[in-house]
């Protein structure tokens, strides 16, 4: 088996389908096939990671010589895991496979064995480092999103940009504390303001609470200043 580069993805070691390929003495098509017509027995991220969009970006530019790898313009990436392996190794049912793994679990998978001390030390750090960079990206994603859901949160309206519903305007307003109860108890007065001073009351759907009011942001600016913000 020739040597093979050394892959991780979340701190674990994997291999690509090319790689593991090669190292079984297979086609790809053959693992490719094995994994089509076997896919309820792999679960993703214990036997494989898919990685696509920003993660297959963000693990390309992690590689160093990323032709010998994976190709630029590949939109979609399998890496396979030890479990993966070892579920491939069982499908092929060759000496070789059974050998290869044995040899790759001892070796590849668990580069731990056979470390100095000093070795050991360096790939902890290398460890450590790679968590660190994964937590980030994920911190990342997860910030995008929130600021993706403040903004649908923060511009439920109906007839323009001036109606909003109570949470929604809380939200854009930066306003803390508060919840639907208060919420409700500011709607009936904010819709008791808006018959009296001829202000539209529209209607929105909103995924959470269902089907609720919306009002004109001079009304919500006189009500939470009316009642200093949450004070009920």
């Amino acid at each position: 088996m020739n040597e093979l580069t050394i892959l991780e993805h979340n701190a674990v070691r994997v291999l690509t389908t090319d790689q593991l390929a090669e190292a079984y003495g297979c086609k790809i098509i053959q693992i490719q096939q094995n994994f089509k017509n076997n896919k309820e027995r792999f679960v993703a991220g214990k036997h494989y990671f898919k990685l696509e969009g920003a993660d297959l970006k963000a693990f390309k530019n992690s590689l160093e010589n990323i032709e010998s790898v994976v190709g630029s313009r590949t939109p979609s990436l399998i890496l396979w895991t030890k479990q993966g392996a070892a579920r491939h190794s069982k499908m092929l049912g060759t000496d070789r496979a059974w050998d290869v793994f044995d040899e790759l679990e001892g070796s590849y998978f668990n580069p731990i064995q056979g470390m100095t001390p000093e070795e050991f030390l360096l790939y902890s750090a290398q460890r450590l480092l790679e968590q660190s960079k994964a937590i980030k990206a994920t911190n990342v994603r997860i910030d995008k999103m929130d600021e993706r859901l403040f903004d649908v949160e923060s511009k439920q309206m109906t007839i323009d940009q001036h109606h909003y519903t109570i949470i929604g305007y809380t939200n854009l307003a930066g306003i803390r504390g508060v919840n639907r109860n208060i919420a409700a108890k500011l709607g009936y007065k904010a819709s008791d303001i808006s018959r009296k001073q001829g202000y539209h009351i529209g209607r929105e759907y909103d995924a959470k609470y269902g089907v609720v009011n919306t009002y004109h942001v001079d009304v919500l600016q006189e009500i939470f200043r009316t009642n200093g913000g949450t004070s009920l």
